[in-house]
């Protein structure tokens, strides 16, 4: 018997969890995606390589609960997608050589820019105590299933008790959020991936989600001026990135006049923890869209811990990542003008 393809074996997760319950992984995987993924590698070496790995996961997929294969499979889902978002926006994605190899911490791709190599270490944070978590949410999705089958043999309209779904812990305030996200990401970085060279770190925001404000999120506070209030807030990924403890957390408040006092930040961000690192791009995945890509550029990285110098200039980083992002702002916030305002403004 022929192996599966990629997107059979996905087709056959999908049809097994189908009105039983539900993965968080999967569900963040689209068929059309998966479909692209198999069609593009077959002129593509590296992409064929994250396909056949791909395929390689979903087919340890076995059961309901084999939550660590689905888990797995979304995290090489993640490069896949982040290479054919690159390849998109006309920025080439090789691997990198020895990436995988015994002992070999190297970024998981390469982008041979004229000037010089940059690379790309793609992490896709996992949800909040995920060992626990996956199993809940799947019987909480089994039961509501089993009363809403069981309610459905009697006459009228029915509808199924909702399951709540989310990244973080339900409920987490503003500080323990941004907290649970910095660790997450120190949690998964390793110095000598991204001090290989000049660094952009990928963080894959599907399972671990921020409050969706777009590029102001880049910003350390911006103004929201809309429904359902009128309010300054705190830039979530600039806290991530920039953040230092102590700092004066604001949330969008629920209605006019209500504090949007959140707090004080308890960590310092990952630039300040990695100051080798040259960039992160934050990626948010769309399930009917591309993604979003928003990039911090840490102007002036520490370029003396890099083991391969960067021969880019200040004005090739600068052009590279306006290039591939959907907003930008550096460490200077001079960037991020434009963003100052949400909605923005023409």
């Amino acid at each position: 018997m022929a192996a599966l393809t990629t997107s059979q074996e996905f087709l056959r997760i999908s049809q097994m969890l189908t009105n039983l319950t539900v993965s968080i992984p999967i569900a963040l995987i689209t068929a059309s995606r998966i479909d692209e993924i198999e069609t593009r590698s077959a002129n593509e070496p590296t992409l064929a390589s994250l396909n056949n790995e791909l395929r390689k996961k979903l087919k340890a997929v076995q059961g309901p609960q084999d939550h660590t294969s689905m888990a797995q499979a979304y995290e090489v889902y993640a490069e896949a997608c982040f290479w054919l978002e690159m390849a998109d926006r006309g920025v080439r994605l090789d691997r990198t050589p020895g990436t995988g190899q015994l002992n070999q911490k190297r970024p998981d791709f390469v982008h041979a820019h004229p000037a010089g190599h940059v690379y790309f270490e793609v992490k896709a944070l996992e949800i909040a105590d995920p060992s626990t978590r996956h199993n809940q949410i799947a019987y909480d999705a089994l039961d509501s299933t089993a009363d809403l089958d069981a309610r459905a043999r009697g006459p009228g309209v029915h509808f199924g008790n909702p399951v709540e779904i989310s990244g973080p812990l339900p409920g987490t305030s503003l500080a323990e959020r941004l907290d649970a996200t910095i660790e997450k990401i120190t949690n998964n970085v390793k110095g000598d991936q991204i001090h290989y060279g000049p660094t952009v770190l990928v963080v894959d925001l599907g399972r671990f989600n921020t409050m969706p404000y777009g590029p102001s999120s880049l910003l350390p506070v911006f103004f929201h001026d809309c429904p359902p209030a009128e309010s300054c807030v705190s830039g979530e990924l600039w806290q991530i990135g920039f953040g230092t403890p102590g700092e004066q957390l604001f949330s969008l408040p629920e209605f006019d006049g209500k504090s949007n006092l959140a707090g004080h930040q308890t960590r310092n961000g990952i630039f300040r923890e990695y100051p080798g690192l040259m960039a992160i791009t934050f990626v948010h995945p769309r399930w009917n869209q591309k993604s979003e890509l928003l990039t911090l550029w840490n102007v002036g990285f520490d370029q003396s811990v890099l083991k391969n110098p960067c021969g880019l200039s200040e004005s090739d980083i600068d052009d590279l990542l306006y290039k591939f992002s959907d907003g930008v702002n550096d460490s200077s916030n001079e960037r991020g003008w434009y963003f100052r305002v949400i909605p923005l403004r023409p």
